[in-house]
């Protein structure tokens, strides 16, 4: 059993948050880093979300990202190696700052990784029936496994990838 999930109303700030974040992320990684993404529901006008802000930064390489990790902990962001990945080529730290949680996770631009989760939130950004719909689901799930996060995260599993491969289909 994990401490409650919370959900909340969309608050813009999180948008603005993200922005002041990746100029400090950038400055820290110099040319490491090729792109910085705000992902997650908090990437998505108008979506319920856990107060989480999800940070996604595509590399060039799998060395660029074992490079990231210290220069990214010079801000303040926590590394842990003992966390088990899910996906084998990405690396994620976290930071807390002014009462906001930050996920970090660092990838190959070119990986599968990074291309659904930037077609999942594009789609839902351009699609709000969706994105209402996937609010739904949250909202739901969020009351079945109010303390079970795996429960929670499998609930919305297949939604997503219903939706990636729409959205595969529609961008490509």
């Amino acid at each position: 059993m994990s401490a409650p999930i919370i959900i909340e109303k969309y608050n813009p700030k999180w948008s603005e948050f993200f922005e002041d974040e990746r100029i400090v992320i950038e400055k820290a990684l110099s040319d490491l880093a090729i792109s910085i993404e705000h992902i997650g529901s908090t990437a998505v006008p108008g979506m319920d979300a856990k107060p989480i802000i999800d940070i996604i930064i595509g590399v060039e390489t799998f060395d660029a990202i074992e490079k990231c990790i210290p220069l990214l902990e010079n801000i303040g962001y926590i590394f842990d190696p003992n966390r088990v990945e899910d996906f084998p080529k990405r690396k994620s730290l976290d930071k807390q700052f002014n009462g906001i949680k930050i996920h970090l996770y660092i990838v190959d631009i070119n990986s599968h990784y990074w291309e659904q989760h930037l077609l999942f939130r594009d789609y839902l950004r351009k699609h709000p029936d969706v994105a209402k719909e996937y609010n739904n689901l949250k909202q739901g799930l969020v009351q079945l496994f109010k303390n079970d996060r795996k429960a929670y995260t499998n609930g919305k599993s297949k939604f997503i990838k219903r939706i990636e491969k729409k959205a595969r289909k529609e961008y490509s």
